[in-house]
Parts: structure tokens; C-alpha cells; sequence
């Protein structure tokens, strides 16, 4: 049986939860996380509507394709998922409409272009997975909302179809900092509490690091140094940015490739959170880190400043 898909009355709690700390802890950003949080809760209840009514294929084989180093996903033919992708993209428009003023002309140009059958939803998500050698500054007229609207409805269908992947992976055979199910890379990490000395994957102690998918939501175990990017491991390297109020907060950065990773220690938080609303509110340490030189793993609308 694949684990089940939190219910969406408990997913929306959690992102509660983290808008309610932001609230308290830093009212700048409310107004920042607040659309995200509303946008994600959608996606949580498309998800279960997904999960519940698409058609997937048959998947029993793909695990072998771990032990080559390709995620799961890597030869799944989008275009079975046509009809989960033009679903998502209709239910999520409104929201992004909604929570995102500023680019409402460009959802609307790209709402008319789905309408009239000129957006081709598979090419694209193949696109944005990195599949095809087309890349989105090829298309110089494309909107720039575009990316956002295509990552959305994408990481619906994807996070509706992770569960029944999830049992094919085991923890321990993946070492890699993209993901194992669908290759994208991490927005964010953790670190769990404290437990039991004896692993490869602790460091002095300290608790086992995981990295979260930004598109499929997956949460995978790595080495504690390693970087996403590069995959580059320095046991010597402590280098992170934080501020002395939040030690539960942080942003980890590579000194070889320069890039960085947002980070949650549950060492001091004690509770994991919505990652993917927490990501948002972390919003003032991506600043942080852009300033000392450092680029975002995954550019994302939150961490992008003009």
C-alpha cells in the first residue's frame, strides 16, 4: 500500500500554522506568505481530488531506474497526464488571479491561449522538468508568469502521483541532491532531532539532513554536507547565514558552486512545518544570502528581487 496523502483539513492546519508564526514573529512578510499559503491550500485539495481519480500507469517497474541514478519519472510520457495537467492549470488560475495582482494581464493572455488551444500543457511541463533541449528563453514572448502557472499545475499532478512512487525507494539508495522521483531539485531542507550516533548520515551528533522537493514534494535523506548542486561534500564547510533570534532558521550556502538552500533545524523548532510555506517566510534570509553573492537553488517568485 502507498503511504496516504495527509488529509487536506491537516495540511491546511500546518499552513496555518506557519502564516500565524509569521504573524507574530515577522508582520513584514504576511503579506508575502499570504497568497502562497492560500495557493498551496488549494493545490492540497486538487491533490486529493487527483489522487483520487487519475489515471496512472503502470509503475511497478520503474524502481530499477534509481540504481542507474535517474529519478523515477525520468522516461514517464507526460502526455497520459494531459488531462490531470489541463485540470490543474483551470482550478489554480483563479487563486494565482487572485493572490497575485501584478501579473493578472499575463494570466489572463495565458488563460486565452489554453482556451483556444495554442498552450500545449505537456510540451511545456516537459519543458520546465528539463526533458527537452527548448528552454523557456527560446519563446521570447512568452509571459513570465508562465513558469509559475506551469509549476503549479505540474506539481499538483506530480504530488498526487508521489505517494504511489514513495514505496519503490529505499531510503538508504539514493545519495543524490535531485530528486529520486521526478529529478527537480530541492527548495529547502531539515534537520530532525537528535537520534542515536552510528549513521554516515550524522555529523557530531546533529540530526539526519533531508532535502524537500520544490515540484513533487518529496523529502529524501542525504549526506549532511553534500550540495544539491554540485554534490560536492566538504566536511569542513559550516558556512550558513542566520539571525541570533531564530537558531531554528537558516540558510546553508556551497562555497564551490555559491549556490544555497534554506534550512529548518528541528533541533530548535521541534515541529515540522508546511516546508513549502516555510520556504516563503524564509524570504528575509534569501535576501540575506543574495546580497553576500549566493544564488537560490530553484528561482521561485518568492526569492526572485528586482
Amino acid at each position: 500500500m502507498p503511504p496516504a496523502i495527509p488529509a487536506v483539513a491537516e495540511v491546511e492546519q500546518r499552513i496555518d500554522r506557519v502564516v500565524e508564526t509569521i504573524a507574530a514573529k515577522r508582520p513584514m512578510l504576511q503579506s508575502v506568505v499570504q497568497p502562497f499559503a492560500d495557493l498551496y491550500k488549494e493545490r492540497a485539495r486538487l491533490v486529493c481530488s487527483l489522487r483520487a481519480e487519475l489515471n496512472t500507469p503502470a509503475l511497478d517497474d520503474f524502481g530499477g531506474r534509481l540504481d542507474d541514478g535517474a529519478p523515477l519519472l525520468s522516461s514517464l510520457s507526460l502526455g497520459i497526464l494531459e488531462p490531470a495537467l489541463s485540470r490543474a492549470f483551470v482550478a489554480l488560475m483563479p487563486v494565482l488571479k487572485t493572490g497575485f495582482p501584478a501579473m493578472a494581464g499575463d494570466f489572463d493572455r495565458i488563460m486565452a491561449a489554453h482556451g483556444r488551444g495554442g498552450l500545449d500543457l505537456v510540451t511545456l511541463a516537459d519543458i520546465y522538468l528539463g526533458r527537452t533541449v527548448t528552454s523557456h528563453s527560446d519563446h521570447p514572448d512568452e509571459p513570465p508568469a508562465l513558469g509559475f502557472v506551469i509549476h503549479m499545475a505540474l506539481s499538483a499532478v506530480l504530488q498526487a502521483l508521489a505517494p504511489l512512487l514513495r514505496a519503490q525507494i529505499q531510503e538508504d539508495s539514493w545519495h543524490h541532491g535531485f530528486c529520486p522521483i521526478c529529478g527537480s531539485l530541492p527548495a529547502i531542507s531539515y534537520l530532525s532531532k537528535a537520534e542515536p550516533l552510528g549513521s554516515e548520515y550524522l555529523v557530531g551528533g546533529g540530526g539526519q539532513r533531508y532535502l524537500h522537493c520544490v515540484l513533487c514534494g518529496h523529502d529524501w535523506r542525504v549526506h549532511r554536507n553534500l550540495c544539491a548542486v554540485c554534490e560536492k561534500e566538504d566536511t569542513e564547510m559550516k558556512l550558513y547565514f542566520t539571525v541570533p533570534e531564530e537558531p531554528g532558521e537558516r540558510i546553508d550556502v556551497c562555497h564551490h558552486c555559491h549556490h544555497y538552500l534554506p534550512c529548518i533545524d528541528l533541533r530548535e523548532t521541534g515541529t515540522l512545518p508546511h516546508l513549502d510555506t516555510a520556504c516563503v517566510s524564509l524570504a528575509h534570509l534569501d535576501m540575506l544570502a543574495q546580497e553576500k553573492g549566493y544564488t537560490p537553488m530553484v528561482l521561485m517568485p518568492w526569492n526572485t528581487f528586482q
